[in-house]
């Protein structure tokens, strides 16, 4: 399997400040460490998606909040105990219903809902709406 770069280009980057991301692909060694803060009435969503998502940012707003009051993260490559995952981690959710927003301004692909002191999993798919 070969590396996968996002679609954003350098220019991109170089526009918006942020350094361009880059996947070095599937690797071996040890899983990676996450910190959720979780716990009351917070609690914490992995959004597993298709490697074509891979740097890209997808958002996140609660059930009855417009999309521009969104939080988002970035999809990204995380080493599991025995495999590698592509997801994307919120880890810290007030307690509710979310609406799961599609790339490039397209419509929702989803709705999870998030319970306190507990870890939610949604699977987006190729993040299209």
């Amino acid at each position: 399997m070969s590396a996968v770069t996002a679609r954003w280009s350098k220019a991109d980057a170089a526009q918006s400040k942020e350094a361009a991301f880059e996947d070095p692909g599937p690797r071996s060694g040890p899983p990676d460490a996450l910190i959720l803060d979780i716990g009351g009435d917070v609690g914490a969503l992995v959004l597993y998606a298709d490697e074509q998502c891979l740097g890209r940012e997808i958002d996140l707003t609660p059930v009855s909040m417009a999309r521009s009051h969104h939080t988002h993260t970035l999809i990204r490559r995380r080493r599991a105990t025995d495999r590698d995952i592509v997801a994307g981690v919120y880890p810290q959710l007030n307690e509710g219903e979310y609406t799961v927003w599609g790339l490039d301004e397209g419509g929702p692909i989803g709705k999870v809902e998030i319970v306190g002191g507990q870890v939610t999993e949604f699977n987006g798919g190729n993040c299209r709406g």
